[in-house]
């Protein structure tokens, strides 16, 4: 079954609305206020999921004359995504990561002057700006050129989007494994501290020397017998 929305004529989607939907799985980490409460390893991977969302809402377009406040502000919110997936990779020390967003931005890099004409800067850091007053008139068709399924840049950003989401995905289980064996080890030596086992009996040392009444009672050994042993004469059993 196709995920492609149909949007009707004369409904109008805001940027914020598609950044939302990009950031669906992992909602929070599209806002800028909350973002820095994630690990960069979970922002690669929130990135990555969103941008490939991003493609493939972008993709589905037609690009038409009455959806292109829709198809602009879509473009607006893969702005924004693009945009974060390079900071989470920025503030990340795995070079795998590094490199994706290196390769992604000299992939763009080389759009610079298909974007400039529809109102996209390519900033100097890699990052996308828009440019209002072009942004709002450049020709739909402009934007077909870049964004539509066909086009080679939405191709080649989709397979670095992909990477870099696998590649999140991957560093996200490493972590959450380490964490959990952390977890395991505190559990284990909190439990050899206080004496207990995992099965919660508690292990208490016996040096030969001690003889419980409870141990008495359980060999079966009748007063008479103790008395008759001495062993009544020096102890005292109180049940």
């Amino acid at each position: 079954m196709s995920n492609t929305a149909y949007i009707g004529s004369g409904t109008t989607l805001s940027s914020k609305y598609y950044l939302r939907s990009f950031y669906r799985s992992d909602r929070e980490a599209g806002t800028s206020s909350k973002r820095r409460e994630f690990s960069g390893n979970q922002l690669a991977l929130a990135d990555g999921r969103a941008l490939r969302k991003a493609v493939r809402r972008l993709t589905s377009s037609d690009f038409s004359d009455d959806q292109g406040t829709n198809t602009r502000n879509s473009v607006l919110a893969y702005i924004q995504t693009y945009n974060n997936m390079l900071s989470s990779a920025g503030s990340s020390s795995d070079r795998t990561l590094e490199r994706n967003a290196k390769q992604l931005k000299n992939i763009t890099s080389e759009y610079s002057s298909e974007l400039d004409k529809i109102g996209i800067t390519v900033n100097d850091d890699g990052t996308l700006t828009s440019r209002t007053t072009l942004f709002e008139s450049a020709d739909l068709s402009k934007f077909k050129e870049l964004f539509s399924a066909d086009a080679t840049y939405m191709q080649r950003t989709s397979t670095y989007a992909k990477r870099f989401a696998n590649r999140g995905e991957a560093l996200v289980t490493s972590d959450n494994n380490l964490l959990m064996q952390k977890k395991n080890a505190a559990a284990t030596g909190s439990s050899a501290a206080d004496g207990t086992t995992s099965s919660g009996t508690t292990e208490k040392l016996d040096d030969g020397t001690v003889t419980t009444a409870a141990q008495i009672v359980s060999q079966s050994l009748d007063l008479d017998t103790l008395l008759n042993t001495g062993i009544g004469k020096n102890i005292n059993i109180i049940l």
